[in-house]
């Protein structure tokens, strides 16, 4: 079934993906910055739950690897105008796996795909949005104590 999204994300311009309605990492480790409106925190967090279900449930290897290396934090402290900030931390990236959140959403949940995408997309501030980064560690030969 296909869905037809309408509206916009200002996704940002790191933008990774392939073809568009695509978001794939090249790197090992790859970031999502969310940059979500003040008053929109429970609907961004209660997508991405479900987005979580989607990945944990599905029947496919690589998204349920995806929900394992999929970690979501939140900023302490809001930004100016009261932005929250949400990073995704996947580590390691599953390599060739859309990470694209319509597409995760319209594969487990079909029929509640279009009141998801909507409440997602609603919560971005419209200024910032979303940016995608791909991430290389960089080995500094520091030790790290063992606790």
């Amino acid at each position: 079934m296909a869905i037809a999204f309408v509206g916009g994300i200002g996704w940002g311009a790191a933008r990774t993906a392939a073809q568009p309605g695509t978001r794939v990492f090249t790197a090992d480790v790859g970031m999502m910055v969310s940059h979500v409106k003040s008053g929109q925190a429970v609907a961004f967090e209660r997508t991405m739950k479900r987005v979580g279900e989607a990945l944990a449930l599905s029947e496919e290897f690589d998204r349920r690897r995806q929900a394992v290396s999929w970690k979501i934090y939140k900023a302490t402290d809001p930004l100016e105008g009261g932005v929250l900030l949400y990073i995704a931390l996947l580590d390691p990236v599953v390599s060739g796996a859309d990470y694209w959140v319509p597409q995760i959403l319209n594969e487990a949940f079909p029929t509640e795909v279009q009141e998801l995408y909507d409440t997602y997309a609603g919560a971005f501030d419209e200024g910032q949005g979303q940016h995608l980064m791909n991430l290389t560690r960089v080995d500094l030969g520091l030790a790290v104590a063992e606790p």
